[in-house]
C-alpha cells in the first residue's frame, strides 16, 4: 500500500484547514448560543422587576387602606330543646328554687319548661320527705 498521500504537505494543509474551520464553526456557534441566552437572560431580568415593581406598589396600596377589624364570629345559639334532664340541670333548678325563684322564672333562665321545673320540685319534696320523718 502507498501511503505517500499522507505525507504530502498538500494533504496535511488540508487536513489541518478543516479542523480550523470547524473549530471556527463550533466557536461562532457557541457565541450564538452565549448571546441568544444572555438575551433571554436579560428579559426575564426585566420582567422580574417589573413584577417586584408591581406588587411593592400593590403591597403600599394595601398598607394604605384602612385596617378592616375582624370580629369573630357570633358563637351560634343552641337549641333549648331538650329531651330529658341531665344532673346539672337538675341541680341548678334545685339550687334556684331554693333561693326563692318562681318555677317561671327557673324556666325562663334554664330554658326548659315550666311543666318540667314543677315536676322537678314536686319529686324533689317527695325524697326530702321520708328524710324527714325517719330523722325525727
Amino acid at each position: 500500500m502507498n501511503f505517500d498521500w499522507i505525507i504530502a504537505p498538500v494533504t496535511q494543509a488540508a487536513i489541518l484547514g478543516a479542523g480550523l474551520l470547524g473549530s471556527l464553526a463550533i466557536w461562532i456557534s457557541a457565541k450564538r448560543e452565549t448571546r441568544a441566552a444572555s438575551r433571554e437572560i436579560e428579559r426575564l431580568r426585566i420582567s422580574t422587576e417589573s413584577t417586584i415593581k408591581d406588587l411593592a406598589a400593590q403591597i403600599q396600596e394595601l398598607r394604605a387602606e384602612p385596617a378592616i377589624e375582624t370580629q369573630p364570629a357570633p358563637t351560634p345559639i343552641m337549641n333549648m330543646t331538650m329531651q330529658g334532664f341531665n344532673l346539672t340541670t337538675r341541680t341548678k333548678v334545685l339550687r334556684m328554687h331554693r333561693r326563692g325563684e318562681t318555677a317561671s322564672s327557673i324556666a325562663a333562665a334554664l330554658g326548659v319548661q315550666h311543666e318540667e321545673v314543677d315536676l322537678l320540685v314536686k319529686l324533689d319534696q317527695m325524697l326530702e320527705a321520708p328524710a324527714v320523718c325517719s330523722a325525727g
